[in-house]
């Protein structure tokens, strides 16, 4: 067995930490999904009927009901998420980068593969800072400059449309890094106006890639589907206490964790093996 990537050890860590929960050996992984959402806090999300998907999944799976982000904005969060530190970085400025191992690092080190799927990236590995409702700020892979200077490595960040492909044909990686547009990661701009809207769009997207996911042919034993936000809108850990889903095809349901995490702790909490 070889260590796979210490952001899956939250899975892990999670369910077996869970009172709830049976005790149950670490399965492989190997497909994980990482959905990052926006600027919704925990009591923001849960129990809120214009977020009907959401909560349903969450009688599907387990949810952290004490993780937060590190910071406030979103970009330091999103970097977090991948490199288990924001790096120094601060704002949500585009123009910044920063070098030094990440999840990617991990995952090339044991020859298993990994993809970012951004919604409204022109084309595969661009480093534009907007497009459209594209945001690099939300792109951490491609802050990174030691991706972003990689041809090879750049052009495994790619729009998000790619995925359903990748889904039907039975390829996606171990690893996919999922990010909406921002008029469909339930934070908004000024083309979407409306809490109510931007969360109606927000939830129609993730019931539609949800879906996609979770009835694929991928999903069996060792699939994974981790849905999180990059911040909430108080100063609980440091960046907001915000709801964090995890799913499973094979995992318990209706399972609370109640264990102190956050963004780092996505990124470097334990391990998880594969054959």
């Amino acid at each position: 067995m070889s260590t796979l990537l210490p952001l899956l050890g939250l899975l892990s860590l999670g369910l077996l930490s869970a009172a709830q929960a049976a005790p149950m050996s670490a399965q492989p992984a190997p497909h994980i999904f990482v959905l990052i959402l926006e600027n919704h806090s925990y009591d923001q999300v849960i129990g809120n009927p214009s977020l009907p998907t959401f909560n349903a999944l969450v009688k599907r799976g387990a949810l952290a009901r004490q993780y937060t982000g590190v910071t406030h904005p979103s970009l330091p969060n999103y970097v977090a998420l991948i490199a288990g530190s924001t790096m120094k970085l601060e704002g949500d400025n585009p123009a910044q980068s920063f070098t030094g191992n990440t999840l990617v690092t991990q995952l090339s080190a044991k020859n298993l593969t990994w993809k970012g799927y951004m919604q409204g990236l022109p084309q595969a590995g661009s480093t534009v800072y907007f497009s459209g409702l594209y945001g690099k700020k939300h792109n951490p892979l491609l802050l990174s400059s030691d991706i972003a200077s990689d041809p090879q490595q750049a052009a495994k960040v790619v729009p998000f449309e790619q995925l359903a492909a990748d889904l039907d044909a039975g390829r996606v990686p171990n690893f996919s890094l999922l990010v909406p547009d921002l008029c469909h990661d339930l934070h908004g701009d000024l083309r979407c106006l409306g809490r109510a809207k931007v969360e109606r769009l927000g939830d129609a997207f993730l019931k539609t890639w949800a879906t996609k996911i979770m009835t694929s042919a991928i999903w069996k034993p060792g699939a994974a589907l981790i849905i999180t936000f990059d911040e909430g809108e108080d100063e609980q850990g440091g960046g907001g206490r915000v709801p964090t889903l995890i799913l499973t095809p094979d995992g318990p349901a209706g399972v609370v964790i109640r264990i102190p995490i956050n963004s780092l702790s996505l990124a470097t909490s334990g391990s998880l093996s594969t054959p």
